[in-house]
């Protein structure tokens, strides 16, 4: 039998500040997975706890999967960064139009392509619906030449950051393109759709086949 046992002081992954004694009930602990009592008992002192997950830990020497505690001066910071970066987001995407263009008929009612001034140079449109910017496409800058290529690629908006959509099979720019789209109204498509992988190409984007002319 082992003589001795691995024990732990739960703090902040942050700034590595310990947790109150009291909340805990006693430090150090033997589990990185925290009682929800002390959850609640943290959490109404400011913490912020992201709770981990039972299957996924698999013990005191685990340390996956295990309690995630951010402490209240971490929790402020965070949040400030965050109002910093909506406010300064907000700011942006409120700047004038000086282009747009419909795309009703490719992308449905209330759906559009705007530019801004600035965004013309950089081959940038946000995709809007109904005025709310879900997104943005742009011709793809080469960091050799500092040239833009044919392709083209698309971000969705999530909160305040903007996630690359990689180009689907069927839109790829070249055969095995990771992410560029061959297009731009199929990467706003793209944008506005998440399509899966493996479907089609919408149909307005499809060339009609050649019809060879009659001889004689």
């Amino acid at each position: 039998m082992d003589s001795f046992r691995m024990v732990l002081i739960p703090h902040c992954g942050g700034c590595g500040t310990d947790v109150p004694a009291a909340a805990v009930g006693q430090l150090p602990v033997t589990s990185r997975l925290l009682d929800p009592s002390v959850h609640r008992r943290l959490e109404a002192d400011g913490w912020h706890i992201k709770p981990g997950s039972r299957g996924i830990n698999k013990g005191i020497i685990d340390p996956i999967g295990g309690d995630s505690l951010t402490c209240p001066a971490c929790v402020a910071v965070h949040q400030a960064a965050a109002e910093t970066a909506t406010a300064r987001l907000t700011a942006d995407l409120s700047r004038p139009r000086v282009k747009i263009l419909g795309m009703a008929d490719r992308l449905g009612d209330g759906w559009t392509l705007t530019q801004r001034d600035g965004d013309v140079g950089c081959h940038r449109w946000l995709v809007e619906r109904e005025g709310t910017v879900r997104g943005q496409v742009r011709r793809y800058k080469r960091r050799t030449s500092q040239t833009y290529s044919p392709g083209w690629e698309a971000f969705t908006l999530g909160g305040t950051h903007w996630f690359r959509r990689d180009a689907i099979h069927s839109c790829q720019h070249t055969p095995g393109s990771s992410f560029l789209w061959s297009g731009r109204d199929v990467a706003a498509w793209g944008v506005a759709f998440a399509p899966g992988h493996d479907s089609p190409r919408p149909e307005w984007s499809r060339r009609a086949p050649r019809i060879p002319k009659a001889s004689g």
